[in-house]
């Protein structure tokens, strides 16, 4: 079967106007037409070298090489978001080169936050036993582009606070410096209520295996007035609706800074994973001291096509196509708004001061006198690492499982049963999805062969390993609140069946998820990466029976979805903008990316990616589109009908 498809797209790629307009592009397809049909262990996930692949670091780094490099940056006070590590070994020494992706190729400890380092201070240095190389530059070429476009932006700003937004970006891509990027973050959180929204940057840490380094993203949207006004709603009601979760006032910030809540409709999005909602900035300085921003991409998740849903009833699946939408709205605003934008880190300053009474804080799970906390130069995701990311958006999953039942967030009761029962079906369609490398659903857990029962790959998608958790403590709980049985479809092959009991949500359910989240905010707050690992793989670790699930799931997978986007360009008066939308098919998903501006960008990126001198895995992001406000999407299961 794999050689048949690999024929075929072959023959495609050789028979295609590409070949004969770009004299370099059957030979590119013959450098990465293995790496595109590799099924190996290795190449089929993220990972370090024994396990996987990441463009983050080169292929010969070790887990043990970037958290001696996280080590590094952390006795510097550096942070590692825009970054890339590779490892060398020169006249018999360990030589790990961290690069930052910035155009200016000067010595970046010079710019980054930590003024007290010395300027015209070497880049190189001996640390435990190694050489470390700090270097500026990556990227260098590519970023001048989306300088030069971040100017020509500002010219159109709506106000001065996004001018000097664009500014600062732009300054954070010149030099790599940490700073102005967050600098720029601030800018962008006072910007309330924009009309048409955007931000860019090193983002989302969920694809580095060391959970450290971030995928550079950039999105622009228009705000979606009526659906924003219900996430206003429940952005004044925050306050009163806080004190309701498991930790009390003193694992809580000091002030609830209430955010920009908003819904949009995104026109453009680069990204290698489309997701439903955005809490931004990721840095837990700004987050925790001076607010954030909450975002609901609106029209991402109503491009979802309605399908039969595999494992459940007819009923249940009615159930889900008329109520999952608002509730799955309700589950948003609370994950972004309360579950990412609760909780405090307790931490020792520089000064030696505590932004906590560390005295008289009592740990919520012992009631004994709090012995850890995070030392200057640590973050959340520099402690628990790669865990961070699944962590995290375990946590503000589980705030929404428990609040989303307050008869005060949801209109009626009725409502409330139906949505709720509605949300805990769908999640479970999602873990089948998840099984099967979900078609419909963002992420894969790969289990590792010989270790199952004992360990999951840190390439799987922090979102899908989350309600995997979440799923268990569930069914830990018992009392068949939530169920899955093994049975036989109409044909006699083997299926599943989901189902969950309504009546026991709110007295089965919901009280297992309510003390599982209590539990997770005491680690994180504490930064006991210890005890915090051990309770999130309890619940995270694929067992026997879930890999045999994950057969049948496999057996009855569906097509996998893609998003097709959009483009603008300027009408022939050019005093206007058009949007420009493609057919929901694979033809259209081609057309948009040959007609995209991203697609100028190979004369830079391809001499880039030969130069590179080692095999880059694509990470190349999805495209989105809109039509009529609705964002659409197309399956890989569609022929083109044409070669050409």
């Amino acid at each position: 079967m794999q050689c048949c498809i690999k024929g075929k797209l072959k023959m495609l790629v050789i028979s295609s106007k590409a070949a004969s307009i770009f004299v370099d592009f059957l030979s590119t397809y013959g450098a990465v037409e293995k790496g595109i049909f590799s099924l190996d262990k290795r190449t089929a996930g993220l990972g370090f070298n024994d396990g996987g692949v990441s463009t983050y670091h080169s292929d010969n780094v070790t887990k043990e090489d970037s958290d001696r490099a996280n080590r590094y940056m952390k006795e510097k006070n550096l942070e590692g978001w825009n970054t890339r590590l590779f490892k060398q070994e020169m006249n018999g020494k360990t030589v790990l080169t961290i690069k930052s992706a910035s155009v200016a190729a000067w010595n970046w400890e010079n710019y980054h936050d930590d003024q007290s380092i010395a300027a015209g201070q070497s880049t190189v240095s001996e640390f435990e036993n190694i050489i470390v190389r700090l270097e500026a530059g990556d990227y260098a070429d590519i970023l001048a582009k989306v300088i030069m476009h971040l100017v020509q932006a500002a010219e159109f700003a709506a106000n001065d606070r996004q001018k000097a937004m664009m500014g600062k970006y732009a300054e954070h891509f010149i030099s790599g410096q940490i700073k102005a990027h967050k600098d720029a973050s601030r800018l962008w959180i006072k910007d309330v209520n924009p009309i048409v929204e955007s931000y860019i940057g090193f983002i989302e840490n969920y694809r580095d295996p060391a959970g450290v380094r971030s995928e550079f993203e950039g999105f622009v949207a228009a705000v979606n007035k009526e659906t924003s006004k219900k996430f206003a709603q429940l952005v004044a009601q925050a306050e009163q609706i806080l004190p309701r979760l498991p930790w009390g006032a003193a694992y809580e910030k000091d002030a609830f800074l209430k955010p920009d809540f908003t819904a949009l409709d995104v026109i453009a999005f680069g990204v290698s994973g489309i997701p439903c909602g955005i809490n931004i900035p990721n840095y837990d300085d700004i987050r925790q001291n001076e607010g954030f921003k909450n975002v609901s991409l609106s029209n991402s998740l109503s491009a979802m096509p309605k399908q039969k849903i595999n494992f459940i009833s007819e009923q249940d699946e009615k159930l889900i196509f008329d109520y999952d939408g608002k509730a799955f709205e309700v589950q948003i605003g609370l994950h972004e708004l309360l579950g990412h934008g609760s909780g405090k880190l307790f931490q020792k300053n520089a000064d030696g001061t505590f932004n906590f009474d560390h005295e008289n804080t009592k740990d919520i799970l012992t009631g004994d006198k709090i012995t850890s906390w995070y030392h200057p130069g640590e973050t959340w995701a520099s402690v628990f690492g790669q865990l961070s990311s699944a962590y995290e958006e375990c946590k503000a999953e589980a705030v929404g499982y428990v609040l989303c039942a307050e008869e005060d967030i949801l209109n009626n009761a009725q409502d409330l049963r139906l949505r709720w029962r509605a949300r805990f079906e769908d999640h479970a369609c999602q873990l089948a999805q998840l099984y099967a490398q979900g078609p419909e659903r963002p992420g894969v857990l790969r289990c590792r062969e010989g270790e199952v029962g004992t360990e999951i790959e840190s390439s799987s998608q922090a979102h899908c390993w989350a309600r995997f958790v979440l799923l268990n403590v569930v069914l830990e709980a018992g009392q068949e609140c939530v169920t899955i049985q093994e049975i036989k479809d109409a044909s006699g092959a083997a299926s599943l069946s989901f189902s969950v009991d309504e009546t026991k949500i709110r007295t089965v359910g919901i009280p297992a998820v309510r003390e599982f989240l209590k539990k997770l905010q005491a680690y994180k707050s504490t930064a006991d990466v210890k005890k915090g690992t051990e309770l999130f793989y309890k619940y995270g670790t694929v067992t026997p029976t879930a890999l045999a699930w994950r057969e049948i799931v496999l057996a009855k997978r569906k097509p996998r979805f893609l998003f097709v986007q959009p483009n603008t360009k300027l009408t022939k008066d050019e005093k206007n903008v058009e949007l420009v939308t493609y057919p929901e098919k694979a033809e259209g998903l081609i057309q948009s990316i040959v007609e995209s501006r991203f697609y100028n960008f190979r004369p830079i990126l391809s001499p880039f990616w030969r130069s590179s001198g080692r095999r880059i895995r694509s990470t190349s992001p999805l495209r989105m589109g809109r039509s009529e406000g609705v964002l659409h999407q197309v399956t890989t299961s569609e022929t083109l009908s044409d070669p050409s």
